[in-house]
């Protein structure tokens, strides 16, 4: 009898435990689908629904602003369209790529800025180099350099340039700081470009 009262307190205490998974976390936002961003120290990484790290912790995430319906604030990493932007500091300059659910980087990081996707595209900025002349005296290239914008497929795939006379000169920004994206889209086949007279164009692609 002593022994099946033991073998009972033992299974309710064994039904009233639970596993912890994480510990010291520092922020825990909405799921995306079938998985959320969630925050040790410094760094974000991602979790299952069975909470599973799926993707490691890092520091690389770009963190896009989020209003919750108490209308508060939060900064944190969100997959949109199985993308999630990233950036790496090479020299003084960020670049920006996209990894995917399995935290590959899917899309290198060569734009100069870069939005999350939208309906399968994502607006892009990229650094454009042309050789001009040569100088015969250093025996070098004259290379001019300029800024582009982009629409991008979840590929990689350059989709349509976007014309624009605010990136006809060299890039004037400081280190660090990346060039502003004036394009935004305004439907799933429709984007704006906004234009140095402050007007804008707008384009079906």
């Amino acid at each position: 009898m002593k022994n099946i009262i033991v073998l009972i307190i033992c299974l309710q205490f064994h039904l009233l435990s639970f596993a912890q998974i994480f510990s010291d976390i520092n922020e825990v936002t909405p799921f995306q689908g079938d998985i959320t961003a969630v925050k040790k120290g410094n760094q974000w990484g991602f979790i299952n629904n069975k909470g599973v790290l799926v993707i490691d912790f890092r520091s690389d995430f770009v963190l896009t602003k989020q209003v919750n319906n108490k209308g508060t604030t939060t900064l944190y990493p969100v997959f949109k369209d199985e993308r999630c932007l990233i950036k790496k500091l090479i020299g003084d300059t960020y670049f920006y790529g996209y990894i995917n659910k399995s935290g590959k980087e899917i899309i290198d990081p060569i734009y100069l800025n870069a939005t999350n996707f939208e309906n399968g595209y994502a607006i892009v900025i990229v650094p454009s180099t042309n050789i001009i002349g040569y100088n015969k005296i250093l025996k070098k290239d004259i290379i001019s350099t300029k800024i582009e914008a982009f629409i991008i497929n979840t590929s990689g795939q350059k989709v349509m340039y976007l014309e624009n006379p605010r990136y006809d000169t060299s890039p004037k920004t400081k280190p660090k700081t990346p060039p502003t994206i004036y394009s935004k889209f305004i439907a799933p086949n429709l984007i704006a470009v906004k234009k140095k007279d402050l007007k804008w164009d707008i384009y079906e692609f």
